[in-house]
C-alpha cells in the first residue's frame, strides 16, 4: 500500500509540473476586463520611470512629478508607489509588497539617491535607467525563449516512466498489479520512484545552474549607469563611486564599491585599486584604468560597456541552453530512462511471461 501511495503522488506530482506552463520572467502582467489595474513588470516600470524623466524635465520637482504619474495611471502597484514617493517616501520603502522585492525598484531608488547626494541631473539619470531597464527587459525574454526548449525538454522526460506503465498496460500487461502484489515488484517500485526522484533533482539542479533566478540586486549595468551619471555631475571617480556604494543596499557590490572608492581617494592607482573587483565590474576596472593613462572620457566608456553587457545576455544565454541541452542526456540516461526499464518494461515482460507460463501449465494439465 505505500509503494501503491508513492506511485499515485509522483504520478499526480510529475503530471502537474508537465503540465504548469513555465513562469513569466520579467514579462508584462496582463490586465483583468472587470477591474482595470496596472501591471508591474520589468517594461512598465521603465515607461513609468521615462514619464517621470520627461515630467521633471520639463520643470517639475521630483515630488510634483511623482503626484502627477500617480494621477495618471490606473489602479494598481505603481499608482500606490507613486502615491508614496510624492509623499516623500524611498521608493524601495514605499513600494507595495511584491514589488518592493524587485532589482527594478532597487535600481530606481539608488538612481534617486545618488541624484540626491551628488547633484546629477534626475531626468537625464531616471531616462538613462529607463533605458537600461528596456534593454534589461529584452534581454530577459531572450533568455526565457532560449531556455524554453530545454525546460520543456526536462518535463517531458520525467514522464518517461509513467510512460513505461501506460506502454506495459497498452500491450496487455498488468505491471501495475505486479509492482503493488508481490515483494519483488514492491522493490522494484521503490527503485523506479528512487531513480525518478534522482532525475528531477539532477535536472533540476543543472537548470537551476545554467538559468539561476534572478535576485534583488541592483544589475551591474545599471551600477556602471549610475557611477557615469554621477561622473557627469562632475564628481571625481573615487567620490561618485563612492556616492553610488552608498545608494546600493548593504550586500556584496556595496562592499567592493565602497573598498574601490576608499583606495581612489587615498591616491592608489587605477590598476592596482581594481585589481580585487568582481567579474561583473570589470569594465569599470578597465574604464578606470583607460581614463587615468589616457585621459578618456569616463563617463561615455561605462555606458559603452553597460550598453554592451545588457546586449551580450541574450547571446550568453543561448550558449548556456545550448549546453544545457546536452547534459540534460546524463540524467535522461542514467536515471530516467533506467526508471522507465524498472517500472515498465521489466513489469511489463515479467507479466506477460507469467500469464504465458500459467496457460502454458493449465493445458498440459490432465
Amino acid at each position: 500500500m505505500i509503494v501503491a501511495a508513492l506511485l499515485t503522488l509522483t504520478a499526480a506530482a510529475t503530471l502537474a509540473w508537465v503540465l504548469t506552463p513555465p513562469p513569466v520572467l520579467a514579462g508584462p502582467r496582463p490586465v483583468r476586463a472587470r477591474v482595470p489595474r496596472a501591471g508591474a513588470g520589468t517594461l512598465e516600470v521603465a515607461r513609468m520611470i521615462e514619464q517621470l524623466a520627461t515630467v521633471i524635465s520639463s520643470g517639475s520637482s521630483i515630488r510634483q512629478a511623482w503626484g502627477a504619474i500617480a494621477r495618471s495611471l490606473p489602479e494598481g502597484e505603481l499608482t500606490e508607489l507613486a502615491r508614496a514617493a510624492a509623499a516623500g517616501a524611498d521608493p524601495r520603502r514605499g513600494a507595495p509588497g511584491r514589488l518592493r522585492q524587485t532589482e527594478v525598484i532597487g535600481s530606481l531608488g539608488a538612481a534617486l539617491t545618488v541624484c540626491e547626494r551628488t547633484g546629477a541631473p534626475t531626468a537625464g539619470m531616471l531616462q538613462s535607467l529607463a533605458d537600461a531597464l528596456r534593454d534589461l527587459h529584452d534581454a530577459a525574454q531572450a533568455r526565457r525563449s532560449a531556455f524554453a526548449g530545454p525546460r520543456s525538454t526536462a518535463r517531458i522526460l520525467l514522464v518517461l516512466p509513467l510512460a513505461g506503465l501506460g506502454l506495459g498496460i497498452l500491450l496487455g500487461g498488468d505491471p501495475l498489479r505486479l509492482l503493488l502484489a508481490s515483494p519483488a515488484g514492491n522493490l522494484m517500485g521503490a527503485l523506479g520512484i528512487a531513480l525518478t526522484g534522482l532525475g528531477w533533482w539532477w535536472m533540476r539542479r543543472l537548470i537551476r545552474r545554467a538559468d539561476p533566478p534572478s535576485g534583488q540586486r541592483v544589475d551591474p549595468s545599471v551600477v556602471l549607469e549610475l557611477i557615469a551619471g554621477a561622473l557627469e555631475s562632475g564628481l571625481p571617480l573615487s567620490r561618485s563611486v563612492s556616492a553610488v556604494a552608498g545608494a546600493l543596499t548593504a550586500g556584496p557590490d556595496a562592499h567592493a564599491l565602497e573598498r574601490l572608492a576608499t583606495s581612489l581617494e587615498a591616491g592608489v592607482p587605477a590598476a592596482v585599486a581594481t585589481r580585487e573587483l568582481p567579474a561583473e565590474f570589470t569594465a569599470l576596472g578597465e574604464s578606470a584604468v583607460l581614463a587615468e593613462t589616457a585621459g578618456a572620457d569616463l563617463a561615455h566608456v561605462l555606458r559603452s560597456a553597460a550598453r554592451d553587457a545588457r546586449r551580450g545576455r541574450a547571446r550568453h544565454a543561448e550558449v548556456r541552453a545550448a549546453q544545457l541541452a546536452v547534459r540534460l542526456v546524463l540524467p535522461t540516461g542514467l536515471a530516467l530512462l533506467p526508471a522507465f526499464v524498472v517500472l515498465g518494461i521489466i513489469p511489463t515482460v515479467m507479466s506477460l511471461l507469467g500469464g504465458t507460463f500459467s496457460l502454458t501449465t493449465a493445458g498440459a494439465v490432465p
